[in-house]
């Protein structure tokens, strides 16, 4: 069967096709292979295929060390649309994941946790086999750091040991859950403010249960009671779109309300509503994937299902911005 790439010409219109300037192929959602759209640079086809209605995509790239600056642009440009983005089969080591991600941009610090010796900017997300039932790294809703003054912009996660079942993760469009708002929360919440802390995460009082991981070395200590204050709707910086930038892992107060009950079942109500099923996908990991997700837009869950078996990732952070309203 002829490839639904094969007769589509840069520069020129197809019934079914509109490519623009950038190079950029839009195709119906209803293609076959849910293919949605294709990046067609230098003479090549860079397949992207949806993995639901609400964000994620798989991107089938032979191999992200050599791609051009033109490619890597589109390719931050469909991270941004999709939020998250997984590319199969990528052979990486640690050099060849840093350099790729200064290529997003410059390493956002990464506190709390001490990165490969051999390799500064990468953490390894390692959860050994005999750790058993102990707690894994990232296994609650969360959007990285976002208790920093400016939070990363995306973090690449590298898969290299994956166990046979289980310790899969889940992301959550916080672009979606504000579109889902009525027109009354969505006024009501553009005058609050999250207050965001490490304090539940990372605090001394949280050490013994980052202990239970063998091979990472969590340090807590007490900069983690320190406080940050970020618009509870956001305007993310590349694609303009408004977000409801909030966890509940690190938003521990709201500021404009000052009933307390009111103020804990709001905080509730966020938490159930940005992680509601119809914003999340689901990804079952395969040793060689690559994720590049965007923290300004999503949450995310590493789930903890895979007691006795080894899991290894690693991962690198890339600087963001202030969020702003």
């Amino acid at each position: 069967m002829e490839s639904p790439m094969a007769r589509l010409t840069p520069g020129a219109q197809h019934p079914s096709v509109t490519i623009s300037k950038r190079h950029v192929l839009m195709l119906p959602q209803n293609t076959t292979l849910n293919l949605y759209w294709s990046l067609v640079l230098y003479g090549r086809a860079m397949r992207v295929e949806r993995l639901t209605g609400v964000l994620g995509a798989t991107v089938y790239v032979d191999d992200v060390k050599v791609l051009t600056d033109s490619q890597l642009e589109a390719l931050r440009e469909v991270a941004c649309e999709h939020e998250v983005i997984i590319i199969p089969n990528q052979a990486l080591t640690p050099l060849d994941q840093v350099d790729f991600s200064h290529r997003l941009g410059p390493a956002a610090e990464s506190p709390f946790i001490e990165p490969s010796p051999d390799h500064p900017e990468v953490i390894k997300v390692l959860k050994e086999a005999k750790d058993g039932n102990a707690f894994n790294f990232g296994g609650a809703w969360h959007s990285d750091f976002s208790f920093q003054p400016a939070p990363p912009s995306f973090t690449v996660l590298h898969a290299l040991d994956i166990p046979p079942y289980g310790g899969d993760t889940l992301w959550s469009s916080m672009t979606a859950a504000y579109n889902a708002l009525s027109d009354a929360y969505k006024e009501q919440f553009s005058h609050l403010a999250a207050i965001h802390t490490a304090r539940d995460a990372y605090s001394p009082k949280m050490q013994a249960i980052h202990s239970g991981l063998s091979s990472m070395n969590i340090v807590c200590d007490e900069t983690a009671n320190d406080t940050e204050i970020h618009p509870l709707i956001t305007t993310h910086p590349e694609t303009e779109k408004l977000v409801l930038f909030y966890n509940r892992a690190y938003v521990r107060d709201l500021t404009g309300i000052a009933d307390e009950i009111e103020k804990l079942r709001l905080m509730d109500w966020l938490h159930l509503h940005t992680t509601d099923a119809k914003f999340t996908v689901r990804h079952k990991w395969s040793n060689g994937d690559l994720a590049i997700w965007d923290n300004r837009s999503t949450q995310h869950y590493a789930l903890n299902d895979y007691a006795g078996f080894r899991r290894e990732l690693h991962r690198t952070t890339i600087a963001g911005t202030r969020p702003l309203q």
